[in-house]
Parts: structure tokens; C-alpha cells; sequence
């Protein structure tokens, strides 16, 4: 009896602990909630910087007008081969260089599609390129006398800003695929000079330039991560056109020359079309 008592006794007491506990209300302890997933969104204004490469594919043209032989009082045929040794075509300015500004836009999503606009402001370095063309050695006869030609150019492209929409898909929360185009404009300048001799002692040429700002157009696309929620990071390529711009300038005689000295011999008239095409890396913040 005495051992149905001993055996009996914790079972009494882990019934009367259990018992007390639930008088004094313990709980068990709670399970953690998970954390919320956090929520990857586009919308609003963002500014930032960028940085990248730049290559220019400028391309200048030269057209003359001979002042008429009778005019100068030379033999026919004069004039004209003089002016058509001095029009044609100057590669000046396949160069490379450096870009780089800061841009400021703003993004409305819709599910997976993003609309949004962008306007940015760059300078570049490196991108001044110059050519010529020069007639063969030995020059080129023009009415039995020897003519040495050369006809120079150069352009250059100092900054550059842009102002374009956005249009893109999102396959994912925080990848961007986009593509992007609009207003290009920037600051522009070219110059063409012209020597030319004859082995008869003539000697003339002449100078002309041009600088301003002008607008064009550019598109492109590119792809941009939001790797921490407000940050992203992009890779853009563009391709910019501005335009043809054009300058007027004449050729004399040089002041020894034995003929057309100080006479406007030729009136000329340079074309020069800037375009290019960027690739460049930003780095944006959304507010």
C-alpha cells in the first residue's frame, strides 16, 4: 500500500503545478512571424550620375562657286579647276572620347511596364577631330601649270544634354529592360581652311569656322537594376544626330602672289553633319 502511495505522489504534484499554472494564467511562448517580403517599386523621381564612352561620326563637305575666269582675267578653265580641287569631302571627325554629367527623371509602373521621362546634362573630353584632302604629289595640272591643293577641317563636340521618354518592361521586380529616345542638343564648332600653289608662283587660299548650339534627335535603350530598394545602377547605349550645319567663307590670292592677289577667287561653302553614339554606366537614386 505504502508503494501505491510513493508512486501516486509526483503524479499528484505535476497535476497540482499544471493546475496552479493555468490559475495564474501562463501562456505559451509565441511563434515569430516571418518577416514581410520587402516590395521593389519604380514610381517616383529619382537623380543620379553617369559616365561612359562616346565616338563622334562627324563628316565635313566642301562646294564651290568659281568666281568666272572673265572676272579675272584668265583663260578659260582657270577658276573651275581650281574650285574643283577644293571640293569635295573631309573625314574629320572619327574620334573617341569621354563623356560624362548627371540626370534627373521621374518613373510611373504599371504591373510590369514602366513609363517614364529623363533629362540629362553631359560634358566630353576628346572628341576635337581633324583630316584633309591634298592633291597627289606633284600636284594637279590645271591649264598646263601644276596646282598643290589642301583642304582642311576639323569639328568637335564640347558637351552634350538630352531629354527623352522611357518605355519599359520589368521580367523581374528589380530588372529594367527599356528603351528610350527624343530631344538631343549640344554645343558644337567646325572649321575649314584652304591652301593652294601653283608652280607659276600663284599662292592663295583662305579660312572659315563656325561654333553654336544645335538640337537634334537620339534614341537607344539599355538595362537598369535596382539591387537595394531606392538604389539602381544602369548600362544605356544612345545614338545622337544633330544635324548638318553649314558656314560660308571665300579664297584670295596671297598679297605676293603674281595672280588674284587680294581677289576672291572662289566662294565656298562647308557642310559639316554631327552625330555619334554613347555608351555609358549611371548610378540613380529614388526619392
Amino acid at each position: 500500500m505504502k508503494r501505491l502511495v510513493f508512486a501516486a505522489a509526483p503524479v499528484s504534484v505535476c497535476l497540482t503545478v499544471s493546475a496552479m499554472a493555468a490559475d495564474l494564467g501562463v501562456r505559451p511562448m509565441p511563434v515569430k512571424a516571418a518577416p514581410a517580403p520587402i516590395v521593389f517599386s519604380w514610381t517616383g523621381f529619382y537623380v543620379g550620375g553617369n559616365a561612359g564612352w562616346i565616338g563622334s561620326e562627324n563628316s565635313i563637305s566642301n562646294d564651290v562657286i568659281p568666281t568666272p575666269d572673265a572676272a579675272l582675267g584668265v583663260v578659260s578653265g582657270v577658276s573651275e579647276g581650281l574650285a574643283a580641287l577644293s571640293t569635295g569631302s573631309v573625314s574629320a571627325g572619327h574620334k573617341s572620347g569621354f563623356i560624362g554629367g548627371g540626370q534627373v527623371g521621374y518613373n510611373f509602373q504599371i504591373n510590369n511596364w514602366l513609363a517614364g521621362v529623363e533629362a540629362d546634362f553631359q560634358g566630353i573630353g576628346g572628341l576635337k577631330g581633324s583630316g584633309s584632302i591634298t592633291t597627289p604629289s606633284g600636284g594637279t595640272v590645271v591649264v598646263g601649270v601644276p596646282v598643290t591643293s589642301t583642304l582642311s577641317g576639323t569639328t568637335d563636340t564640347r558637351w552634350l544634354g538630352t531629354v527623352r521618354g522611357r518605355l519599359g518592361f520589368l521580367p523581374t521586380p528589380t530588372v529594367l529592360l527599356y528603351g528610350t529616345g527624343g530631344l538631343a542638343y549640344g554645343d558644337v564648332t567646325a572649321s575649314t581652311s584652304l591652301a593652294q600653289s601653283g608652280t607659276n608662283g600663284f599662292a592663295g587660299g583662305g579660312a572659315g569656322s563656325f561654333s553654336e548650339t544645335r538640337a537634334g534627335w537620339t534614341a537607344g535603350g539599355g538595362i537598369e537594376w535596382m539591387f537595394v530598394q531606392n538604389w539602381t545602377a544602369k548600362v544605356e547605349y544612345l545614338h545622337y544626330d544633330l544635324g548638318t550645319g553649314s558656314f560660308s567663307w571665300t579664297a584670295l590670292g596671297t598679297p605676293t602672289s603674281p595672280f588674284f592677289s587680294g581677289v576672291v577667287y572662289q566662294t565656298e561653302t562647308t557642310s559639316v553633319h554631327f552625330r555619334g553614339d554613347i555608351v555609358r554606366a549611371g548610378l540613380n537614386y529614388k526619392f
